[in-house]
Protein backbone atom coordinates (compact mmCIF):
# COMPACT_ATOMS: atom_id res chain seq x y z
CA UNK A 1 0.00 0.00 0.00
CA UNK A 2 1.07 3.13 -0.73
CA UNK A 3 0.70 5.94 2.45
CA UNK A 4 1.47 9.78 2.25
CA UNK A 5 1.64 10.79 5.83
CA UNK A 6 1.95 14.90 6.18
CA UNK A 7 2.18 17.04 8.66
CA UNK A 8 2.73 20.78 9.34
CA UNK A 9 6.61 22.15 9.78
CA UNK A 10 6.38 22.09 13.44
CA UNK A 11 8.08 18.74 15.54
CA UNK A 12 5.21 18.82 18.07
CA UNK A 13 2.84 18.38 14.96
CA UNK A 14 5.49 15.67 13.39
CA UNK A 15 7.01 13.59 16.20
CA UNK A 16 3.21 11.84 16.42
CA UNK A 17 2.88 10.87 13.49
CA UNK A 18 6.13 8.83 13.19
CA UNK A 19 5.46 5.77 14.98
CA UNK A 20 2.39 4.95 12.81
CA UNK A 21 4.57 5.75 9.44
CA UNK A 22 7.77 3.90 10.57
CA UNK A 23 5.46 0.89 11.50
CA UNK A 24 3.79 1.22 8.31
CA UNK A 25 7.41 1.34 6.26
CA UNK A 26 8.64 -1.78 8.06
CA UNK A 27 5.27 -3.71 7.09
CA UNK A 28 6.40 -3.29 3.85
CA UNK A 29 4.44 -0.20 2.60
CA UNK A 30 5.23 2.52 0.68
CA UNK A 31 5.65 5.86 2.32
CA UNK A 32 6.48 9.25 1.29
CA UNK A 33 6.18 12.06 4.44
CA UNK A 34 4.97 15.60 3.44
CA UNK A 35 6.24 18.82 5.57
CA UNK A 36 7.41 22.24 5.25
CA UNK A 37 11.15 22.56 4.11
CA UNK A 38 12.24 23.83 7.73
CA UNK A 39 11.45 20.30 9.02
CA UNK A 40 13.09 17.82 6.80
CA UNK A 41 15.61 17.29 9.33
CA UNK A 42 13.29 15.90 11.81
CA UNK A 43 13.30 13.07 9.61
CA UNK A 44 16.79 12.96 7.69
CA UNK A 45 17.54 10.04 10.02
CA UNK A 46 14.22 7.97 9.95
CA UNK A 47 14.96 6.03 6.60
CA UNK A 48 11.23 7.99 5.44
CA UNK A 49 11.34 9.44 2.15
CA UNK A 50 10.59 13.40 3.31
CA UNK A 51 9.03 15.59 0.94
CA UNK A 52 8.89 19.26 1.19
CA UNK A 53 5.64 20.87 0.26
CA UNK A 54 5.95 24.64 -0.29
CA UNK A 55 8.04 27.50 0.55
CA UNK A 56 10.24 28.22 3.80
CA UNK A 57 8.51 30.59 6.42
CA UNK A 58 9.93 34.09 6.98
CA UNK A 59 10.97 34.73 10.22
CA UNK A 60 9.82 38.58 10.28
CA UNK A 61 6.69 37.33 8.71
CA UNK A 62 5.18 35.19 10.93
CA UNK A 63 6.39 36.90 13.68
CA UNK A 64 3.98 39.71 12.36
CA UNK A 65 0.92 37.15 11.32
CA UNK A 66 1.36 36.11 15.20
CA UNK A 67 0.95 39.21 16.70
CA UNK A 68 -2.06 40.28 14.66
CA UNK A 69 -3.74 36.96 15.12
CA UNK A 70 -3.09 38.13 19.03
CA UNK A 71 -4.92 41.15 18.36
CA UNK A 72 -7.38 39.48 16.46
CA UNK A 73 -8.04 37.02 19.34
CA UNK A 74 -8.13 39.68 22.24
CA UNK A 75 -11.24 39.19 23.96
CA UNK A 76 -11.99 35.83 22.85
CA UNK A 77 -12.83 32.54 24.69
CA UNK A 78 -10.48 29.72 24.49
CA UNK A 79 -12.41 28.20 22.24
CA UNK A 80 -13.46 30.76 20.12
CA UNK A 81 -9.44 31.66 19.82
CA UNK A 82 -8.30 28.02 18.74
CA UNK A 83 -11.25 28.20 16.19
CA UNK A 84 -10.20 31.44 14.75
CA UNK A 85 -6.66 30.20 14.86
CA UNK A 86 -7.37 27.28 13.29
CA UNK A 87 -9.63 28.76 10.31
CA UNK A 88 -7.73 31.91 9.54
CA UNK A 89 -4.18 30.92 10.24
CA UNK A 90 -4.00 27.25 9.56
CA UNK A 91 -6.16 26.66 7.03
CA UNK A 92 -6.86 30.46 5.71
CA UNK A 93 -3.22 30.96 5.81
CA UNK A 94 -0.66 28.12 5.59
CA UNK A 95 -3.36 25.41 4.44
CA UNK A 96 -3.63 28.13 1.22
CA UNK A 97 0.41 28.98 0.73
CA UNK A 98 0.54 24.31 0.01
CA UNK A 99 -2.40 23.56 -1.21
CA UNK A 100 -1.23 24.01 -4.90
CA UNK A 101 2.03 21.68 -4.13
CA UNK A 102 0.36 19.70 -2.52
CA UNK A 103 -2.21 18.49 -5.20
CA UNK A 104 0.58 18.37 -7.64
CA UNK A 105 2.53 16.20 -5.18
CA UNK A 106 -0.47 13.62 -4.79
CA UNK A 107 -1.64 13.68 -8.23
CA UNK A 108 1.94 12.82 -9.38
CA UNK A 109 2.40 9.69 -6.45
CA UNK A 110 -0.84 9.02 -6.32
CA UNK A 111 -1.31 7.61 -2.88
CA UNK A 112 -3.13 5.01 -2.01
CA UNK A 113 -4.44 6.76 1.35
CA UNK A 114 -3.31 10.23 3.18
CA UNK A 115 -2.86 10.36 6.45
CA UNK A 116 -2.81 14.06 7.82
CA UNK A 117 -3.29 15.53 11.27
CA UNK A 118 -5.49 18.40 13.01
CA UNK A 119 -3.00 21.32 11.37
CA UNK A 120 -2.60 20.13 8.67
CA UNK A 121 -5.38 20.61 6.50
CA UNK A 122 -3.40 21.15 2.69
CA UNK A 123 -3.55 17.22 2.48
CA UNK A 124 -6.85 16.66 3.53
CA UNK A 125 -7.97 19.36 0.46
CA UNK A 126 -5.41 18.03 -1.81
CA UNK A 127 -6.68 14.43 -1.21
CA UNK A 128 -10.14 15.39 -1.78
CA UNK A 129 -9.25 17.70 -4.52
CA UNK A 130 -7.19 14.20 -6.44
CA UNK A 131 -10.00 11.91 -5.40
CA UNK A 132 -7.95 9.56 -2.85
CA UNK A 133 -9.29 8.98 0.42
CA UNK A 134 -7.86 10.37 3.67
CA UNK A 135 -7.50 9.49 7.26
CA UNK A 136 -7.10 11.94 10.12
CA UNK A 137 -4.54 11.05 13.06
CA UNK A 138 -4.47 12.61 16.20
CA UNK A 139 -1.88 15.05 16.91
CA UNK A 140 -3.67 16.26 20.37
CA UNK A 141 -7.29 16.01 22.14
CA UNK A 142 -10.18 15.62 19.14
CA UNK A 143 -12.12 18.87 18.46
CA UNK A 144 -15.75 19.51 18.37
CA UNK A 145 -17.87 20.10 15.12
CA UNK A 146 -18.42 23.69 16.92
CA UNK A 147 -14.93 24.58 17.27
CA UNK A 148 -13.79 23.61 13.60
CA UNK A 149 -17.10 24.68 12.00
CA UNK A 150 -15.43 27.84 10.69
CA UNK A 151 -12.37 25.35 9.26
CA UNK A 152 -14.57 23.99 6.98
CA UNK A 153 -15.95 27.33 5.99
CA UNK A 154 -12.49 28.54 4.43
CA UNK A 155 -11.74 25.06 3.70
CA UNK A 156 -14.89 24.49 0.98
CA UNK A 157 -13.97 28.09 -0.18
CA UNK A 158 -10.46 27.17 -1.27
CA UNK A 159 -12.16 23.78 -3.16
CA UNK A 160 -14.54 26.02 -4.70
CA UNK A 161 -11.36 27.75 -6.08
CA UNK A 162 -10.07 25.21 -7.43
CA UNK A 163 -13.28 23.29 -9.02
CA UNK A 164 -14.39 20.99 -6.16
CA UNK A 165 -18.38 22.40 -5.28
CA UNK A 166 -18.35 20.40 -2.35
CA UNK A 167 -15.82 18.52 0.20
CA UNK A 168 -17.32 14.88 0.98
CA UNK A 169 -18.59 13.96 4.06
CA UNK A 170 -16.74 12.87 6.95
CA UNK A 171 -19.22 10.64 9.07
CA UNK A 172 -16.96 7.60 7.82
CA UNK A 173 -13.40 9.22 7.71
CA UNK A 174 -11.58 7.14 10.19
CA UNK A 175 -9.81 9.28 13.34
CA UNK A 176 -7.02 7.82 14.49
CA UNK A 177 -7.16 8.60 18.22
CA UNK A 178 -4.26 8.15 20.48
CA UNK A 179 -6.22 10.64 23.34
CA UNK A 180 -7.16 8.63 26.50
CA UNK A 181 -10.84 8.07 26.66
CA UNK A 182 -10.39 9.03 30.37
CA UNK A 183 -9.74 12.43 29.55
CA UNK A 184 -12.54 12.83 26.44
CA UNK A 185 -15.56 14.87 27.50
CA UNK A 186 -19.06 12.42 26.98
CA UNK A 187 -21.96 14.08 24.83
CA UNK A 188 -19.51 15.63 22.29
CA UNK A 189 -20.49 16.19 18.53
CA UNK A 190 -16.98 15.92 17.02
CA UNK A 191 -15.89 16.87 13.72
CA UNK A 192 -14.55 13.38 13.09
CA UNK A 193 -16.91 11.34 14.87
CA UNK A 194 -15.47 7.69 13.52
CA UNK A 195 -12.77 7.35 16.14
CA UNK A 196 -9.81 4.36 16.28
CA UNK A 197 -8.25 4.62 19.23
CA UNK A 198 -4.73 3.27 19.26
CA UNK A 199 -1.90 3.40 21.39
CA UNK A 200 0.54 6.49 21.17
CA UNK A 201 4.10 4.63 20.84
CA UNK A 202 6.36 7.51 21.06
CA UNK A 203 5.71 7.95 24.53
CA UNK A 204 4.64 4.91 26.54
CA UNK A 205 7.17 3.35 28.66
CA UNK A 206 10.38 2.03 26.98
CA UNK A 207 13.70 0.48 29.12
CA UNK A 208 16.32 2.62 29.24
CA UNK A 209 19.01 3.90 31.55
CA UNK A 210 18.47 6.53 34.37
CA UNK A 211 19.28 9.99 33.32
CA UNK A 212 22.77 11.27 34.87
CA UNK A 213 20.93 14.99 35.52
CA UNK A 214 18.83 12.83 38.35
CA UNK A 215 22.45 12.06 40.12
CA UNK A 216 23.30 13.51 43.50
CA UNK A 217 19.82 15.42 43.68
CA UNK A 218 18.75 16.51 47.19
CA UNK A 219 15.07 14.91 47.60
CA UNK A 220 13.22 12.06 47.64
CA UNK A 221 10.81 13.37 45.26
CA UNK A 222 11.40 15.47 41.86
CA UNK A 223 9.53 17.38 39.80
CA UNK A 224 9.74 17.72 35.87
CA UNK A 225 9.30 20.98 34.24
CA UNK A 226 9.05 21.52 30.59
CA UNK A 227 7.41 23.71 27.83
CA UNK A 228 7.79 21.46 25.46
CA UNK A 229 9.29 21.69 21.78
CA UNK A 230 7.17 24.86 20.57
CA UNK A 231 6.98 27.01 23.49
CA UNK A 232 10.31 26.71 25.43
CA UNK A 233 11.89 29.87 24.19
CA UNK A 234 8.87 31.87 25.51
CA UNK A 235 10.34 34.62 27.57
CA UNK A 236 9.82 34.53 31.13
CA UNK A 237 7.36 31.45 31.78
CA UNK A 238 9.79 28.80 32.20
CA UNK A 239 11.59 30.87 34.57
CA UNK A 240 9.05 31.65 36.26
CA UNK A 241 7.82 28.24 36.99
CA UNK A 242 11.38 27.80 38.36
CA UNK A 243 10.87 30.72 40.57
CA UNK A 244 7.64 28.92 41.58
CA UNK A 245 9.57 26.04 42.67
CA UNK A 246 12.75 27.22 44.33
CA UNK A 247 12.53 27.04 47.89
CA UNK A 248 10.12 23.72 47.82
CA UNK A 249 11.54 20.68 48.87
CA UNK A 250 11.66 18.73 46.01
CA UNK A 251 14.00 18.33 43.19
CA UNK A 252 13.30 20.00 39.96
CA UNK A 253 14.76 19.22 36.57
CA UNK A 254 13.80 21.36 33.59
CA UNK A 255 14.40 21.15 30.02
CA UNK A 256 14.77 24.06 27.88
CA UNK A 257 15.94 22.76 24.02
CA UNK A 258 18.90 21.80 22.53
CA UNK A 259 19.12 25.12 21.74
CA UNK A 260 18.01 26.60 25.35
CA UNK A 261 20.77 29.24 26.87
CA UNK A 262 21.28 28.30 30.66
CA UNK A 263 22.69 31.59 31.65
CA UNK A 264 18.81 32.88 31.31
CA UNK A 265 17.67 31.57 34.73
CA UNK A 266 20.92 32.50 36.59
CA UNK A 267 22.47 30.74 39.72
CA UNK A 268 20.05 27.90 40.70
CA UNK A 269 20.54 25.83 43.93
CA UNK A 270 21.93 22.56 43.75
CA UNK A 271 17.95 20.72 43.68
CA UNK A 272 17.18 22.87 40.26
CA UNK A 273 19.21 20.99 37.59
CA UNK A 274 18.53 23.18 33.92
CA UNK A 275 19.26 20.92 31.75
CA UNK A 276 18.84 21.53 27.49
CA UNK A 277 17.48 18.21 26.43
CA UNK A 278 16.97 14.62 28.34
CA UNK A 279 14.24 12.07 26.66
CA UNK A 280 11.20 12.35 28.34
CA UNK A 281 10.90 8.58 28.13
CA UNK A 282 13.76 8.25 30.33
CA UNK A 283 13.09 10.79 32.70
CA UNK A 284 9.32 10.47 33.52
CA UNK A 285 9.65 7.38 34.84
CA UNK A 286 11.65 8.80 37.98
CA UNK A 287 9.81 11.91 38.65
CA UNK A 288 6.74 12.32 41.00
CA UNK A 289 5.02 15.22 38.83
CA UNK A 290 5.05 17.13 35.32
CA UNK A 291 4.64 20.99 35.16
CA UNK A 292 3.81 21.91 31.97
CA UNK A 293 1.51 24.20 29.14
CA UNK A 294 -0.23 21.06 28.02
CA UNK A 295 1.03 20.36 25.11
CA UNK A 296 0.39 16.55 23.96
CA UNK A 297 3.21 14.88 23.66
CA UNK A 298 4.00 15.94 27.48
CA UNK A 299 0.52 14.90 28.67
CA UNK A 300 0.21 11.53 27.28
CA UNK A 301 4.08 11.04 28.18
CA UNK A 302 3.20 11.87 31.64
CA UNK A 303 -0.09 9.85 31.67
CA UNK A 304 1.43 6.64 30.42
CA UNK A 305 3.93 6.72 32.75
CA UNK A 306 1.07 7.56 35.38
CA UNK A 307 2.64 10.63 36.55
CA UNK A 308 0.26 13.56 37.84
CA UNK A 309 0.15 17.02 36.28
CA UNK A 310 0.01 20.50 36.64
CA UNK A 311 -0.80 22.57 33.36
CA UNK A 312 -0.23 26.28 32.93
CA UNK A 313 -1.66 26.53 29.27
CA UNK A 314 -0.55 29.25 27.26
CA UNK A 315 -2.43 28.81 22.98
CA UNK A 316 -3.90 26.39 21.19
CA UNK A 317 -5.69 23.71 22.61
CA UNK A 318 -3.33 23.83 25.59
CA UNK A 319 -6.57 25.46 27.73
CA UNK A 320 -8.93 22.20 26.46
CA UNK A 321 -6.51 19.95 27.86
CA UNK A 322 -6.03 21.57 31.40
CA UNK A 323 -9.69 21.60 31.58
CA UNK A 324 -9.46 17.95 30.45
CA UNK A 325 -6.53 17.03 32.92
CA UNK A 326 -8.57 18.87 35.77
CA UNK A 327 -11.64 17.18 35.36
CA UNK A 328 -9.50 13.78 34.90
CA UNK A 329 -8.47 14.05 38.27
CA UNK A 330 -5.14 13.62 37.05
CA UNK A 331 -4.11 17.00 37.61
CA UNK A 332 -4.40 20.43 38.56
CA UNK A 333 -4.48 23.56 35.91
CA UNK A 334 -3.32 26.98 36.97
CA UNK A 335 -3.90 30.51 35.23
CA UNK A 336 -0.34 31.59 35.84
CA UNK A 337 2.91 30.78 37.50
CA UNK A 338 1.64 32.04 40.36
CA UNK A 339 -0.51 29.04 41.33
CA UNK A 340 2.24 26.41 40.33
CA UNK A 341 3.31 25.70 43.47
CA UNK A 342 0.31 25.73 45.56
CA UNK A 343 -0.86 23.26 42.47
CA UNK A 344 2.45 20.89 43.13
CA UNK A 345 2.35 20.84 46.64
CA UNK A 346 -1.56 19.62 46.14
CA UNK A 347 -0.48 16.92 43.27
CA UNK A 348 1.96 15.27 45.70
CA UNK A 349 0.04 15.43 49.44
CA UNK A 350 -3.30 13.67 47.71
CA UNK A 351 -2.64 10.26 46.50
CA UNK A 352 -5.70 10.36 44.03
CA UNK A 353 -4.03 12.47 41.48
CA UNK A 354 -1.28 9.47 41.37
CA UNK A 355 -3.77 6.81 41.23
CA UNK A 356 -6.05 8.46 38.63
CA UNK A 357 -2.95 9.14 36.22
CA UNK A 358 -1.86 5.45 36.73
CA UNK A 359 -5.72 4.58 35.74
CA UNK A 360 -4.93 6.26 33.01
CA UNK A 361 -1.54 4.58 32.17
CA UNK A 362 -3.49 0.71 32.19
CA UNK A 363 -5.97 2.45 29.28
CA UNK A 364 -3.30 3.72 27.23
CA UNK A 365 -1.30 0.26 27.61
CA UNK A 366 -4.62 -1.37 25.94
CA UNK A 367 -5.07 0.69 23.30
CA UNK A 368 -4.32 -1.22 20.06
CA UNK A 369 -1.06 -1.05 18.41
CA UNK A 370 0.04 0.43 15.31
CA UNK A 371 -0.21 -3.04 13.49
CA UNK A 372 -3.80 -2.94 14.18
CA UNK A 373 -4.90 0.08 12.82
CA UNK A 374 -2.67 -0.74 9.55
CA UNK A 375 -4.67 -3.42 9.18
CA UNK A 376 -7.85 -1.49 9.77
CA UNK A 377 -6.49 0.94 7.11
CA UNK A 378 -5.79 -1.54 4.71
CA UNK A 379 -9.00 -3.68 4.75
CA UNK A 380 -11.14 -0.58 4.19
Amino acid sequence: MRLLFSAGAGYSHLAPMLPLALAAQADGDEVAFATGPEAMGHLEHTGLRAVSIGKPSDPAASAARWQRARDEMAGMNAEQRLSHLIAEYLVGLGAAARLDDMVEFVRDWRPDLVIANLAERAAVLAACLVGVPYAMHAIGPPKAATTMARAWEVAEGLARQRGLEELPPRDDVPYLDFWPAALSPSGVDWEYPTRWPFRPDGVVPVPGPRPAALDGLRYDRTVYVTLGTTHNARPGVLEAMVAALRDEPVNVVVTIGRDGDRSRFGDQPGHIRIEQFIPQARLLPSVDAVVCHGGSATVLGALAHGVPLVVHPLATDHFEVADQVRGSKAGVAVESADGIRDAVQAVLADRQYRETASAVAAQIGEMPASEVVLSRLRSR
